[in-house]
């Protein structure tokens, strides 16, 4: 029942300082389901009532064997699983319906509720059982159930990062909105968040995908800047298609922000250190990407795109062409995931990096006073010091991410 090493690991709970939120339950039946299926003693019960219920013809192991193994090793990936995960784990367990009924019997939540009401813990138990759980904000679970505050067991479980990125997603809907609709009206858009908003607006497309994206006369004429007729046109370039593609670079932009930003935040943690999390805003770039390559050189075009543009004999054709488009159609799948893996690494390094200086001030605690003193005082400093360079680093993070997905779109647009 041990708080995660990290804070940058996603969970089932908020955490806030313990005396804003203390947990003052009297009784077994006042902890959550989640708790108590973790409780020694609930799942000693759980344990001897599934070997007394069990009609099936397998034997079952016995329950110093469960012991023994959800304590050997130096692993704690065993420690407080349950019997039934045990025997399941094993290299014959029984399959037959005897025991998944058995087993679904003895973890339904009617059946921890009917234990709870039944229990009778300890003073000292409860006390311990409070003090690990204040400060934690459980989130409540109507479609999924859990094996412990960090791990799902079925169903789907909402965690911390889901409420935050849906937070920021809210957050954004609810400022575009406004400001779209002060547009709309003609109402002039003013105001310090009109522009916050509006300098990063501009930056995006001026700075990101203008350049990335090129201008129309790009794909019309091609990138010599000729005509048809071969003489070049007049007037200042225009960005139609690059300016259709910023809303959606600008509102990648602002919720990576959002989500690096929050894991400056203490308690709070960055859903950006999460693969699942970069994944997704990586399979959104890819998908676009398709989508922007597929209307402007329809479905097929685009994939026959991949192929650069060469003169080649026929027969040479038909041999390097067919491997030139597996290796480019391998590298748009490949470089999408490097994407997510890249802003990935580089937000939970600065996590690394920040922890490892704060560890030198807890290890400085078993030295003499000096040494504890003069190491404390350079983990700290070191501290605040990467403390600010990631602050600079989840701004650059979120333009690097943008930036490429830019490129991306635009090079799946231009013929190759």
């Amino acid at each position: 029942m041990a708080d995660p090493i990290f804070h940058i690991k996603d969970a089932y709970f908020f955490e806030v300082p313990r005396f804003l939120y203390r947990s003052e339950r009297e009784n077994a039946k006042d902890f959550p389901n989640v708790w108590v299926k973790l409780d020694k003693d609930f799942q000693d019960h759980q344990a001897h009532e599934i070997q007394e219920a069990y009609t099936g013809s397998e034997e079952l192991p016995s329950i110093e064997d469960w012991h023994h193994w959800q304590h050997a090793g130096n692993s704690h990936a065993n420690f407080a699983a349950p019997y039934y995960q045990y025997v399941e784990s094993l290299e014959h367990p029984p399959q037959d319906q005897a025991w998944k009924t058995v087993v679904a019997e003895h973890s339904s939540s009617e059946y921890i509720q009917s234990y709870k009401e039944s229990a009778t813990w300890d003073a000292e138990k409860i006390e311990d059982y409070n003090f690990h759980l204040s400060g934690k904000v459980l989130i409540p679970q109507p479609f999924g159930t859990l094996r412990n505050l960090h791990e799902q067991e079925s169903g789907f479980a909402i965690s911390k990062f889901m409420v935050i990125e849906v937070f920021l997603a809210v957050l954004l809907l609810f400022v575009f909105g406004r400001l779209s609709k002060k547009v709309r009206s003609g109402e002039p858009v003013k105001g310090k968040l009109a522009n916050f908003c509006e300098s990063f607006l501009l930056f995006i497309r001026d700075d990101v995908a203008r350049p990335s994206i090129g201008s129309d006369a790009d794909f019309h004429h091609g990138h010599d800047g000729h005509g048809d007729d071969g003489h070049h046109d007049h007037g200042p370039p225009t960005y139609h298609i690059a300016d259709r593609i910023t809303p959606i670079l600008w509102t990648l932009f602002l919720f990576i922000l959002g989500c690096n930003l929050t894991g400056m935040i203490p308690w709070v943690g960055s859903p950006t250190g999460v693969l699942a999390v970069t994944a997704a805003l990586a399979t959104g770039t890819f998908v676009t990407t398709v989508i922007a390559g597929s209307i402007m050189h329809k479905p097929i075009g685009f994939w026959l795109n991949q192929i650069p543009s060469m003169e080649l004999s026929f027969v040479l054709a038909l041999i390097i062409k067919p491997m030139l488009w597996v290796i480019e159609v391998a590298g748009l799948f490949i470089k999408h995931g490097v994407l997510a893996v890249r802003l990935l690494a580089n937000l939970v390094a600065g996590h690394l990096v920040l922890l490892s200086l704060m560890g030198l001030g807890m290890a400085a605690a078993n030295l003499g006073a000096g040494g504890y003193y003069s190491i404390a005082g350079v983990s700290i400093i070191g501290s605040t010091a990467l403390s600010c360079l990631e602050l600079f680093v989840a701004f650059l993070q979120a333009y690097v991410f943008t930036l490429l997905s830019a490129l991306f779109i635009g090079a799946a647009m231009h013929h190759h």
